[in-house]
C-alpha cells in the first residue's frame, strides 16, 4: 500500500489523499512523468469508494498536480513545493498557537519535534 489514511480524522479522505500525493511529490518519491496508481486500484488498496479517490484525483488535475493520459490513467505533472511548504507551515503554525493556549511548555512542543522528526521509521520502538 502507498499510504494509510486516518478514518478517525475530521479532514475528509479525498483531501487526505490529495496531501498524501502531494508530500510523495514533494519527498521525491513521486516524479514528474511517472504514473500514479488508478483510480480503481488505489480505492481497493485504500478501502474506499472509487468516487473519493475520482474526486482527489479531479482536484490534483484542476491544481495541475497531476494531467490525465487519454488510456492510460494520472502521470505527475508537477508540484509547486514553495506554496506546499507554505500551507504545510501554515498548518503547523495553528496546531502550535493551539498547544500554546492549552499551556503546553515550549519543551514539550521541542521534545516532540524533535522526536517526530529524527524518528526512524523503520525502528518499530518509535
Amino acid at each position: 500500500m502507498w499510504f494509510t489514511l486516518d478514518f478517525s480524522s475530521h479532514v475528509p479522505v479525498y483531501k487526505q489523499i490529495k496531501e498524501k500525493i502531494k508530500g510523495l511529490i514533494n519527498a521525491n518519491i513521486l516524479k514528474k512523468g511517472e504514473f500514479v496508481p488508478s483510480i480503481r486500484n488505489l480505492a481497493e488498496d485504500l478501502g474506499v469508494n472509487i468516487n473519493t479517490v475520482a474526486r482527489a484525483y479531479r482536484e490534483l488535475t484542476i491544481e495541475g498536480v497531476l494531467e490525465p493520459v487519454r488510456g492510460e490513467g494520472y502521470i505527475v505533472r508537477k508540484l509547486n513545493r514553495d506554496e506546499f511548504t507554505k500551507q504545510i507551515l501554515s498548518k503547523l503554525e495553528l496546531q502550535i498557537e493551539s498547544c500554546k493556549k492549552a499551556g503546553i511548555s515550549f519543551e514539550e512542543l521541542y521534545n516532540l519535534l524533535e522526536r517526530i522528526y529524527w524518528r526512524d521509521k523503520n525502528d518499530p520502538e518509535s
